[in-house]
């Protein structure tokens, strides 16, 4: 798995596209139904993506310490939420429409509801523009994303668990999702650094790590057990830390196996794919890629007008908003989990990833470049 990850890694890398796409393209290559299947054990391909996750996951809260929520201000959380809600919307009414069943529309909405973190990115540090205006405000937009699905993601979890989406039973799950993060990382917020200070006495970074891959573990397996998503649990075991003047030294411990499991979940994701049926559900693929481009370019451009930003302006940041990424594969891997999504959705979702991704490099570069002729 490593060595393909590398090896078609470097070949995407050499030739400008984004990593997500080479490891993706190595997972199908060696995967049970690519061409080589050289790797036939599906339980220990899910181990792989499910640890995977929980770093991936874990990661995402290292660089979310709660005072960032200050800087997003109300005009990235009015965006993101209108983003999302188009999206939802779309995304259901096509699985409806193609007459697929309410769990894979559910999902399917789910999946195509949250931008690319990490190719946006991407393509912000390239250009030079993370600490522009524009960029503050694509940065504002994706952190409320990520945060609205881990809610999305828990609220699936119990939905699929109770056996119901009634909307008083949505709104309650919401509401416990809520107390559920207020309490823990109101006590995490407080015992963490003082626990990682007492360890950080010991100057040995083998027991740091350890301790802080322990939380992250740990905590996924107490969410989890509790009926909402593990990727919550490890979410927030990183938001503890994230404020705390440890986080850069954990961040720094854990980001070599972190990437190296990252890089394995998407090659696991490729592998998970079933290339045949494509042939098939082409049609889908298609149509959905289209209405996923379109529908987060509209969403994005409403909410940036709301705001009094000309339409030049809005067009651009929609247009830096329409791929998709890691997310997609969690909420589908979630409902995988939970037996309850077929097995046709994930290659459909998987190449309207791999589309929007190659498109949304291209768009988001086009929509940075005219964003800065306005600032």
């Amino acid at each position: 798995m490593l060595i393909a990850c590398a090896g078609v890694g470097t070949l995407a890398y050499v030739l400008r596209q984004p990593l997500i796409l080479g490891f993706l393209a190595a997972g199908i290559l060696i995967g049970p139904f690519g061409p080589f299947s050289l790797i036939k054990n599906i339980d220990m391909l899910n181990n792989f993506s499910d640890i995977a996750i929980v770093l991936l996951l874990f990661g995402v809260g290292l660089t979310f310490p709660l005072s960032k929520l200050r800087n997003v201000g109300k005009v990235g959380v009015t965006i993101a939420v209108i983003e999302v809600m188009v999206m939802l919307g779309i995304g259901f009414v096509i699985g409806q429409l193609f007459g697929w069943s309410f769990y894979d529309s559910m999902f399917l909405a789910a999946a195509l509801s949250i931008s690319s973190t990490a190719v946006i990115i991407k393509v912000l540090e390239d250009r030079g523009s993370i600490e522009t205006t524009s960029g503050m405000l694509l940065t504002g937009v994706l952190i409320i994303e990520d945060i609205i699905a881990i809610i999305l993601i828990s609220t699936l979890h119990s939905g699929v668990v109770t056996g119901s989406f009634e909307y008083s039973v949505v709104i309650w799950t919401i509401a416990k999702i809520g107390i559920f993060f207020a309490v823990t990382l109101g006590l995490g917020i407080l015992l963490v650094p003082k626990l990682f200070g007492l360890i950080a006495k010991l100057e040995r970074f083998e027991i740091t790590m350890t301790f802080a891959l322990g939380l992250a573990f740990g905590l996924s397996f107490l969410t989890h057990e509790l009926g909402f998503s593990a990727a919550t649990g490890a979410f927030l075991a990183g938001v503890m830390i994230a404020g705390s003047k440890f986080s850069d030294d954990v961040s720094t411990l854990i980001t070599p196996i972190r990437e190296v499991f990252v890089a394995i979940f998407f090659v696991t994701i490729g592998a998970l794919m079933n290339l045949s049926a494509i042939g098939t559900f082409w049609i889908p693929i298609i149509v959905i890629t289209i209405l996923t481009i379109f529908g987060k370019i509209l969403g994005v451009y409403m909410g940036v007008k709301l705001f009094g930003s000309g339409k030049q302006y809005a067009l651009a940041i929609g247009l830096s908003m329409a791929s998709l990424g890691e997310f997609s594969f969690i909420v589908l891997k979630t409902g995988m989990d939970l037996g309850v999504v077929s097995d046709n959705l994930f290659p459909i979702v998987g190449m309207v990833v791999v589309l929007t991704t190659f498109l949304g490099v291209l768009m988001a570069k086009k929509g940075i470049k005219t964003v800065e002729l306005y600032e």
